[in-house]
């Protein structure tokens, strides 16, 4: 396919990219794999982050010799598995089948079929729908019918269209048997108007609202060697629906080129793992950034510029995730990355980047009525910000973004300070961690008002993000504003310094003028962020080295107990909490089998609990092993022409005479890095040149 994708035994779970899929304005659905196949679930899936009711589920699948189902298979992989293409490698007792899958445009699911069956192949399209989900204009159930040029699986009296077509490589061999069948959820309910229910041409299933009426369209090929092209094409009517057929069989060749040809860039500049890494990880920061790739949205609507879907189901623009996401793309496609985060800002509806549709509807607007947007201490912007820059330097990009940034701080100065001028958050949706009990009571949810309450990371947030901009000030020629963004800095890290308790940080309460009992990882953000002293990391550190990996199941939970372990010194503790989290995250996106109480493999879900039920499928930061990988575990760091690296694996991974390797792209060009664990430290290598280091030492190299 491409020399550039890094070709592995993937797990035959996944999903493929729906790019012009959105929640309101052009809703196309998801493409979730279904055994060797893949099946539409429109508007979105009706679990996790989806969260509304399915219409309808609609796709094809592959059998052989009877085997459907992927347990019914002796084994199943992919080769190849990509946003754009998917490849499954399905055994069974006569042979081998291949099946790759891809879009054309973004109505036609093709795949290419080949390999041998003892006794048939069957090509199955499968369409179930809920009859009158929206509650709309009203829907009787489904029709399908056999045809000179295909399987015809329609709604009636109102409904989308899905025309199977099928065609070997080669013409003359034995002709296909084709068949519709069809199911209610009542038998009785199965047919009218003097239509059989079970002629070989036509098949019609009677639903009443609410039910779940299903059709299957069979073609059945015969015993022998296969090369299919098979193409599902939807439409709003059946016209359409054979008009997007037509034009995919014309076009099938072109769009599959440019499916390689998209993964080919990605991927001859994105890292990669090599040598001695567990497999899972390997082929799990390939997952991650498959998933990354898929957040990233063309114009539509009120965003003018590419923008972060947050995630695939329900795509939605929220700052403290598009920061995130920036940073974990931004170690494959930096460019992206800025210009991503970018638009984010831009095309904010207000500057404080209230959460919002691409239709220029808000959707976490508090029980006060203000439209909220996450704070500047969720998804760390300012510090994803330096990251990019400095993996990136570009200033055009930097002096366009640091209006917008400059604004949003400016509107949290003038929308969120209490009389004494401390910040606060409108509610707990707004600071990220929803219904926290950090906030006390909420009794009208998320989006109780929670001005009484002021946080210690909102402001070591604030201190650090200024302290940031004096130095953005200072690069950009715009030396008026540095000693504004200084004094602001100052005065919140001041701030901080009164939220230490002499044991902890804690948040305050106004009404008590004491701090909270409630404790919480985002209380290290000073220490995260730079802003604690000595005093305060020997306090803390016994807590930070207590943490428990399996408790941080969130992005931010884990990136700020991490980087805070490492703030005191704690190195072992950073390693080990962060190479469990890897290794807990890739072992669910790697497996091989599905349980329907878990989240699909083969894609980066919303986050990692132990019981492998992951929230939203197709979540953006849940790739943050990208980061916990490269820059915690290999602890690589690029800024400009420089390359630092402080190598910290965890133990189990120190084992001399194992080598790790990580493929980077710097300035345009490949960057080995190689990790070597010896009996005393580890020797590091870049690009040929290399250093003996203790594990949590740092040491620089140039890129020149």
């Amino acid at each position: 396919m491409t020399a550039a994708f890094p070709v592995d035994d993937y797990t035959p779970h996944g999903y493929l990219d729906v790019p012009g899929h959105t929640r309101r304005l052009t809703p196309r659905g998801v493409l979730r794999s279904h055994d060797v196949g893949f099946r539409w679930h429109y508007p979105a899936l009706g679990t996790g982050y989806g969260g509304r009711r399915e219409t309808y589920r609609a796709g094809l699948r592959i059998a052989v010799d009877g085997a459907l189902a992927l347990a019914d298979f002796t084994g199943t992989r992919s080769p190849y598995h990509s946003k754009n293409l998917m490849e499954v490698v399905a055994r069974h007792p006569a042979g081998t089948v291949t099946a790759r899958f891809h879009l054309v445009g973004e109505d036609v699911l093709a795949a290419r079929v080949t390999g041998r069956a003892g006794w048939r192949l069957t090509v199955r399209a499968d369409y179930r729908r809920q009859v009158s989900a929206d509650l709309g204009w009203g829907e009787s159930g489904l029709v399908g019918r056999r045809t000179g040029t295909g399987l015809v699986l329609q709604g009636f009296e109102d409904g989308e269209v899905f025309v199977l077509w099928t065609a070997p490589a080669a013409a003359g061999g034995p002709e296909p048997v084709a068949a519709v069948t069809g199911s209610a959820a009542d038998a009785a309910d199965w047919v009218t108007g003097g239509v059989p229910a079970d002629t070989d041409d036509r098949v019609t299933v009677l639903g009443g609202t609410g039910q779940t009426v299903e059709l299957s369209g069979l073609v059945e090929y015969p015993a022998g060697d296969h090369d299919l092209t098979v193409l599902l094409a939807r439409g709003r009517t059946e016209r359409e629906a054979r008009d997007r057929l037509d034009r995919a069989r014309a076009d099938l060749p072109v769009a599959y080129a440019a499916h390689v040809a998209d993964d080919d860039r990605f991927w001859t500049t994105a890292p990669r793992l090599g040598g001695d890494w567990p497999d899972h990880w390997r082929r799990g920061l390939v997952y991650d950034l498959e998933t990354l790739r898929m957040m990233v949205k063309r114009p539509v609507g009120v965003y003018t510029r590419q923008w972060d879907a947050m995630q695939v189901q329900a795509p939605r623009v929220v700052l403290g995730e598009a920061a995130i996401d920036a940073l974990l793309l931004g170690w494959a496609d930096p460019a992206t990355a800025q210009r991503m985060l970018l638009g984010t800002f831009v095309d904010a509806l207000a500057p404080n980047v209230p959460c919002s549709r691409e239709d220029g509807t808000l959707n976490m607007v508090s029980a006060d009525g203000s439209a909220c947007g996450t704070g500047p201490q969720w998804g760390y912007p300012w510090l994803v910000v330096q990251r990019l820059y400095d993996r990136r330097p570009d200033r055009d990009w930097l002096d366009a973004l640091y209006p917008h940034l400059s604004a949003y701080l400016d509107w949290w100065a003038a929308h969120r300070t209490d009389a004494d001028g401390w910040l606060v958050h409108a509610c707990s949706w707004e600071s990220g961690q929803d219904l926290s009990p950090r906030f006390g009571d909420q009794p009208l949810g998320g989006g109780h008002p929670t001005h009484h309450l002021r946080p210690v990371d909102l402001h070591a947030a604030v201190a650090h993000a200024a302290a940031t901009m004096a130095g953005f000030a200072g690069l950009l020629g715009r030396e008026r504003d540095v000693p504004g963004w200084r004094a602001l800095a100052a005065e919140h890290a001041d701030r901080v310094a009164l939220l230490w308790t002499g044991r902890r940080y804690a948040d305050m309460d106004a009404r008590t003028g004491a701090g909270t009992e409630v404790d919480d990882v985002m209380l290290w953000a000073p220490l995260t962020l730079g802003l604690a002293g000595a005093e305060q990391a020997d306090a803390v550190r016994p807590a930070v080295r207590a943490v428990d990996p399996d408790t941080l199941v969130w992005p931010m939970f884990a990136w700020t107990a991490i980087d805070a372990a490492g703030a005191v010194g704690e190195w072992d503790t950073a390693a080990a909490t962060a190479g469990a989290i890897v290794d807990r995250a890739y072992r669910f996106w790697d497996a091989r089998t599905h349980d329907e109480g878990r989240t699909l493999p083969g894609i980066a879900c919303e986050y990692w609990p132990l019981s492998g039920r992951c929230g939203g499928e197709g979540y953006g930061w849940g790739a943050f092993g990208v980061h916990l990988v490269l820059g915690v575990l290999a602890g690589i760091r690029v800024t400009g022409d420089r390359l630092a690296v402080r190598p910290n694996l965890p133990a189990d991974l120190r084992v001399p005479g194992r080598r790790y390797d990580v493929r980077l792209t710097c300035s345009g060009r490949p960057v080995p890095v190689s990790l070597r664990p010896t009996d005393d430290g580890v020797h590091v290598e870049v690009d040929g040149r290399g250093t003996d280091l203790a594990w949590g030492e740092e040491a620089t190299w140039p890129l020149t």
